[in-house]
């Protein structure tokens, strides 16, 4: 009985420089689908962004239609505007980079999917974050929330961090193996000629 001795970096390794990727070309409609989800709850939440707008003016004192967190902190509903946006944008990229209609087998843009998925989600949680923090009094934000969004946050991190060194080390493996036959070839026919 033969006991299998591939770690789980082998076999994880084994699995990214496998070039059957098919399940991913067959996903793409569910990931467009769920990237322009994304998409539109950051439009949604940059135009009803958190504590409403202002409707009426109060003998001229506020404009309408401004946020009302803009008259409280502008630094705070600055911060969540460029999460949000981040959020925003990294989710419409997505979606053209799947209606492109490039190969998902290319790890290139396997890696730019994966990087780009791990960041408009670090920046949805800090959307979330800072908007919890804008309406609540004082910008407390309970401790379990705040604890939960950075373990999550750091888990994408780690993700993209092994997807990246993954691709590196497949882009490195990749120029050798082209280096290889030039060397070897010129070998062979220095050995030839000694011959």
């Amino acid at each position: 009985m033969e006991t299998n001795r591939n770690g789980f970096f082998s076999r994880a390794w084994a699995r990214y420089v496998n070039d059957d990727h098919h399940w991913i070309e067959k996903q793409r409609g569910i990931l467009i689908v769920a990237a322009l989800v994304v998409a539109g709850m950051s439009f949604h939440s940059g135009i009803n962004p958190p504590g409403g707008t202002i409707s009426d003016t109060q003998n001229g004192r506020y404009s309408l239609g401004n946020a009302v967190q803009t008259e409280v902190d502008m630094d705070n509903f600055n911060k969540f505007v460029a999460y949000n946006s981040f959020t925003m944008i990294t989710s419409l990229a997505i979606v053209v980079v799947l209606i492109s209609g490039v190969s998902l087998r290319n790890k290139f843009w396997m890696w730019v999917l994966t990087l780009g998925a791990m960041f408009g989600m670090v920046c949805m949680v800090a959307t979330y974050l800072q908007s919890l923090a804008m309406m609540a009094p004082d910008m407390y934000v309970n401790v379990m929330s705040v604890w939960m969004s950075l373990i999550w946050m750091l888990g994408c991190g780690v993700v993209a961090l092994v997807h990246t060194i993954f691709f590196i080390v497949w882009v490195v493996m990749k120029l050798l193996k082209c280096r290889m036959p030039e060397t070897s070839d010129g070998k062979r026919n220095q050995d030839a000629s000694e011959v």
